[in-house]
């Protein structure tokens, strides 16, 4: 069986349509599964899209935080979508370590980081990226797998087509990928 990003897609809408389940309950289901995955861990980099994927990524750094681990936040750009400006929202209130990624010169920040810290969540890009990663996103991947050591993605390493599995421009050099569907 194949599974594809459409058949992904239909899987959350139907949860969501059919069932009623809250997306904001299966943002907070996927974080979790990523935390109890690295909870053993006690530094991380926690780098997140303006997307769905970036407020799992978000709510991922939430529970790190809960558990007194060291969590440095970085957002590429700012969150667009309703779940993910809400996971926002709940972790402004909990810590005024986050850093937007807007330009090269943010990445020196990002990459002291990376070398810091055992692992990196990447939470940038989910299967629904649809198009070539360019500018700072494509800087920020580049940073993340020259600089990164235990690299975990969520869903999908960032940057990689959900059907083909080829890298649009670059992708993610992911140690571990964490799908929850």
């Amino acid at each position: 069986m194949t599974i594809t990003k459409e058949s992904m897609e239909k899987l959350d809408k139907r949860a969501i349509e059919d069932f009623g389940i809250d997306s904001l309950i299966l943002m907070e289901n996927a974080a979790m599964a990523v935390f109890n995955h690295i909870k053993h861990f006690n530094s991380y980099t926690v780098v997140c899209g303006t997307g769905n994927n970036g407020g799992d990524g978000l709510a991922v750094a939430r529970h790190l935080i809960l558990n007194n681990k060291e969590a440095d936040v970085f957002i590429i750009k700012e969150v667009k979508t309703p779940e993910a400006k809400k996971n926002l929202e709940i972790l402004e209130r909990m810590t005024r370590n986050i850093c937007y990624i807007n330009s090269t010169e943010d990445l020196d920040v990002l990459k002291k980081s990376l070398k810091e810290n055992e692992v990196v969540v990447d939470a940038i890009f989910g299967i629904g990226l649809d198009r070539e990663v360019k500018g700072i996103s494509k800087e920020t991947i580049n940073t993340i797998n020259k600089n990164g050591h235990m690299i975990v993605s969520i869903d999908i390493p960032s940057g990689m087509d959900a059907n083909s599995g080829k890298t649009k421009g670059i992708s993610i050099i992911a140690h571990e990928t964490i799908a929850i569907h």
